[in-house]
């Protein structure tokens, strides 16, 4: 993707000034997991979304890195504690912190890169800094939420697509939402412009994590990093799980040809088939391309749609990522 090699050098300062953030002095069982962990190579979408909209209504990309490293150090502390809860064994194509470290390692750095976190807020500019402490305390609150009903979902037989998407957006797209806000708030921008980022970063969170939901069944293990079909052997509820029953409750035909769940399919290959037959691979894209457009409508009300703007060509590419 090429937006990923122009935006390297960025990508990059990123990656340093997250790994100074680990001190010195840190015990080895708290600096060597954390160290890992940050080293992971990664496409840093979230901090990148804060510069990047900072830079759309004309704000200067220092004013936004405090936050930007703080809503990274956010989204790390939640894929840790979230590994720890799925018993993945893999993130990012590594082996994952609890894994390597034990579960307890795994929990301290997840609670101390989320204090990490904070340090990094304070230091955005003084004038905006209550509203963007405001914005991350219910960011934090709203992502534990949806974690909290992910996990519910785990247990329940039924669920609504409407009490998924409620779901998604608190878990994933909240943060997405606080990238694009804050960037927009500490560059200076007035309230129609922070109202048109923050709905473009909900819209592309949401995008992007219906477009997660359907890589787990189309991705290739060696692009994502992780095994394919993760998520139906946890009995997670995705929007492809709960698309499919409800096309299977609609249709007397299809509940007599096909089983009642994607759980009971034994062939990963049998049931990707089996999407693409009913239709449900291209009703899901048609959602992914609703949303990412919704997103770019908004991104439109604060800069033109140009091969030049980077924000522009980064939702480009994650539309057509494959991990």
């Amino acid at each position: 993707m090429a937006i990923f090699q122009t935006l390297s050098p960025l990508i990059d300062a990123v990656q340093q000034q997250l790994q100074e953030s680990v001190k010195s002095e840190f015990p080895a069982s708290l600096k060597e997991p954390i160290l890992y962990f940050l080293e992971a190579p990664g496409k840093k979408i979230r901090p990148l979304l804060t510069l990047l909209s900072c830079q759309a209504v004309g704000g200067e990309l220092e004013q936004a890195m405090p936050a930007a490293l703080g809503v990274e150090l956010f989204h790390d502390f939640t894929l840790i504690h979230d590994d720890i809860m799925d018993k993945d064994d893999l993130r990012r194509g590594r082996f994952t912190v609890h894994k390597k470290w034990g579960e307890d390692a795994a929990i301290l750095v997840g609670d101390l890169l989320i204090g990490l976190a904070y340090q990094k807020m304070l230091q955005c500019e003084a004038r905006y800094l209550p509203r963007a402490l405001n914005l991350f305390n219910e960011a934090l609150i709203k992502v534990c939420e949806g974690q909290a009903l992910d996990k519910e979902f785990e247990g329940r037989e039924q669920v609504s697509l409407a009490e998924y998407l409620d779901m998604i957006n608190k878990k994933t797209a909240w943060l997405f939402k606080l990238s694009s806000q804050l960037g927009a708030i500490l560059g200076g921008a007035g309230s129609s412009e922070i109202a048109a980022m923050e709905n473009f970063g909900n819209s592309l969170g949401i995008g992007f994590q219906i477009q997660d939901d359907w890589l787990d069944y189309a991705g290739e293990e060696t692009s994502l990093g992780k095994k394919v079909g993760s998520d139906l052997k946890l009995n997670k509820k995705t929007y492809v799980t709960l698309k499919y029953q409800e096309v299977i409750a609609e249709s007397s035909a299809a509940a007599k040809k096909y089983p009642p769940r994607l759980s009971d399919y034994h062939s990963l290959v049998e049931l990707r088939e089996v999407l693409y037959e009913l239709g449900i691979a291209d009703q899901i894209q048609n959602l992914i391309d609703y949303y990412i457009q919704d997103a770019l409508d908004s991104l439109e009300k604060v800069q033109t749609l140009t091969d030049t703007n980077q924000l522009f060509q980064l939702v480009t590419a994650l539309r057509h990522r494959q991990s």
